[in-house]
């Protein structure tokens, strides 16, 4: 985990989903909806609008399987 996402100014649900994906990632877990709704503690609405912010904000892209991929901090595009 990468504590630059805390200045990214990110919502609580997108900064939340982020901190989930994280040890789903390290564990080996594809990150898709369906394994993030596993410990999702919200609606699905509010998970597909945390991954939008996610998506739009370069920390994660979804690839050709449908999978999300973390992204580099390097990558991540921080709002004036």
């Amino acid at each position: 985990m990468d504590r630059k996402i805390f200045e990214m100014s990110l919502s609580v649900e997108a900064t939340s989903l982020y901190l989930l994906l994280v040890p789903l990632a390290e564990g080996g877990v594809p990150l898709n909806r369906d394994s993030a709704m596993q410990f999702w503690n919200s609606s699905q609405d509010k998970l597909d609008d945390a991954a939008e912010e996610l998506l739009a904000r370069c920390v994660i892209q979804t690839v050709i399987s449908g999978d999300w991929l973390l992204l580099p901090p390097t990558s991540w595009v921080q709002l004036s």
